[in-house]
């Protein structure tokens, strides 16, 4: 399982610690667009293939964030480039801030958006998307001797969720005990340990990534959002490109077919046998 490093300033270490981990998204200043090194990704693909340019937020470990060397990587990154293989196009890799993704996509300057994005109905009006090649639910972790069997089960809790997010909505809507928000994932996770919160709430893969660094500590998740689609991640092309749009689906079928997808996720998301 690669790992994402997790490094605090004056800090002793998980539990006595306060300040924001470098997991935190970097300021907008610093969010410069980059390209991968293609030296990182070899391929079968003659050199004349065509290339299809994309972007990513690099921020959202496991799907999309920087490795020790600076490169980007995650799930999001190797299921784009296992299309492109399977589809033969070469992929051009780049990182933009979140919020500048889909403007430079509707302004040409890519071709493909992938960063755990949603099918939202705005998104979609604007913008070609795939079918899904992911499905992120949202849930709830708790400690194992608390118990928690869905949303209406948090309302004598201490919750925390992340700002200006869906589940921070849901929380304030159900009106809970106790309802703090943070910044980063792993803040969510860090409260739980230290005991300050009784649950908190995310995405699976983003919380699941950060536990998993940390397997000492026995949480319990629950999914709480059973709507149809809601955990669908999609890709965004730009508004009538069918034929990249049907490479992107075929890629999608074929790696989901033969389980690639499932192995990209497990080399993330699966804890290292015991030797």
């Amino acid at each position: 399982m690669k790992k994402i490093t997790l490094s605090f300033a004056l800090c002793a270490g998980l539990f006595g610690c306060t300040d924001k981990p470098v997991e935190t998204p970097a300021p907008a200043d610093s969010q410069q667009t980059t390209t991968a090194a293609p030296a990182e990704r070899p391929s079968n693909l003659p050199d004349d293939a065509p290339v299809v340019k994309v972007v990513t937020s690099g921020v959202l470990p496991p799907l999309t964030f920087l490795n020790e060397n600076g490169n980007l990587t995650g799930i999001d990154v190797d299921i784009i480039h296992a299309i492109g293989e399977d589809q033969g196009f070469k992929v051009e890799l780049h990182k933009e801030r979140f919020i500048d993704m889909l403007p430079n996509l509707e302004a040409g300057k890519y071709q493909v958006v992938i960063s755990g994005l949603s099918p939202s109905p705005e998104r979609i009006a604007k913008f070609g998307h795939t079918n899904a090649y992911l499905q992120n639910p949202s849930i709830i972790m708790h400690k194992p001797n608390v118990a928690v069997t869905d949303i209406a089960s948090l309302k004598p809790l201490r919750v925390a969720t992340m700002k200006d997010t869906t589940q921070e909505k849901l929380i304030n809507e159900l009106s809970v005990a106790s309802h703090e928000t943070v910044d980063t994932v792993f803040q969510l996770y860090q409260g739980l340990v230290q005991d300050k919160y009784d649950a908190v709430l995310q995405d699976k893969y983003f919380l699941e990534y950060i536990a998993l660094n940390y397997p000492d500590h026995q949480m319990s998740v629950v999914e709480y959002d059973k709507t149809p689609n809601a955990a669908d991640i999609v890709m965004y092309t730009q508004k009538g490109d069918q034929e990249l749009l049907d490479k992107l689906n075929a890629g999608i079928n074929n790696l989901q077919n033969s389980g690639e997808i499932d192995k990209i996720v497990s080399r993330y998301l699966t804890l290292p046998t015991a030797k």
